[in-house]
């Protein structure tokens, strides 16, 4: 993921999450990838699942996407995504893509539930329905 893309976000909470998710799941894709130009074709994929992201949070404001589904939508979109990657793709020689599915996996169903804790410790607020830049 590059430095310079905008994560759109609810609150700091939010963002803490889903960087995190993001950081980690960047590393498990550069430990599966055998070459350089496979792990910086990955980065365009986030890229493209990061946009989609932010437009729904840009629905979320219109009104037109519920703000919940917004806020657990990233991790299921990357799930989608980063299946479709691995059918493309060479691993690291000697390692297994179900480890690395595995894994992924893992961290998507790990960050959901953080989501749904966060959003049992704290609920939607008129203040917090305004989504930030991370």
């Amino acid at each position: 993921m590059g430095k310079d893309v905008e994560i759109y976000c609810l609150n700091k909470r939010h963002s803490k999450i889903v960087c995190g998710f993001l950081v980690e799941l960047e590393d498990i894709i550069n430990d599966a990838t055998h070459y350089d130009e496979d792990f910086e074709g990955y980065k365009k994929v986030m890229d493209k699942f990061i946009t989609f992201h932010n437009n729904l949070g840009i629905y979320a404001i219109l009104g037109e996407v519920d703000y919940e589904n917004w806020y657990l939508s990233l991790p299921n979109n990357v799930y989608w995504a980063t299946i479709g990657y691995f059918a493309s793709v060479q691993v690291t020689e000697g390692e297994d893509l179900d480890k690395f599915k595995e894994k992924v996996f893992s961290l998507i169903s790990i960050t959901l539930k953080k989501l749904d804790r966060s959003l049992i410790a704290q609920s939607w607020t008129e203040s917090e329905e305004k989504i930030h830049l991370n």
